[in-house]
């Protein structure tokens, strides 16, 4: 793999649509993630505030829950959060600007980097893209990204939830 540059349509893939693509693809990541904690230190910073009704695993769940749908679905949450508030207001319409926009415009810029580039024959340097050996190192590079961005943040809330209920 090391000095073969992946080819899309004849167009080179680079590092400035690469790192395009890492960035649409860790911002729902962030946003999730980033907006749990900023809520979770919200939380301990002021226990008294009405927005969050379990402390605990259920409400980090919560918490994650609500940034994680403001992020990719609808707004919506679990019951017994408090979420009609100026702090979930803000954030999670923050969240939900940028899970929808930063999505959109990276594909955007990506094609319109690659549609001002020149044609360039397949060569032996070439790695196809259209073939089952590229396919199945995309899926694992997207599992294992996927696994090791959210799976301790479900450890911390559901699975601890679980366990603890036991």
């Amino acid at each position: 793999m090391v000095g073969r540059t992946p080819e899309l349509f004849g167009k080179k893939v680079e590092a400035r649509e690469v790192k395009i693509a890492v960035i649409v693809t860790l911002m729902s990541a962030i946003l999730i993630k980033g907006g749990t904690a900023i809520a979770a230190y919200m939380f301990t910073a002021d226990p008294s505030l009405p927005w969050l009704n379990n402390p605990g695993f259920h409400g980090f769940s919560e918490m994650l829950y609500e940034f994680t749908s403001a992020n990719a679905n609808n707004g919506s949450g679990f019951e017994g959060l408090g979420d009609n508030n100026p702090f979930w207001n803000i954030s999670t319409g923050i969240v939900l600007i940028l899970g929808r926009f930063i999505p959109i415009i990276g594909p955007i810029a990506i094609a319109g980097i690659l549609a001002n580039k020149k044609y360039i024959p397949e060569s032996a340097g070439t790695l196809r893209t259209d073939n089952v050996t590229f396919g199945i190192m995309i899926f694992a590079v997207i599992f294992i990204l996927t696994a090791l961005s959210y799976f301790p943040a479900l450890a911390l809330g559901p699975i601890a939830e679980f366990f603890s209920m036991h």
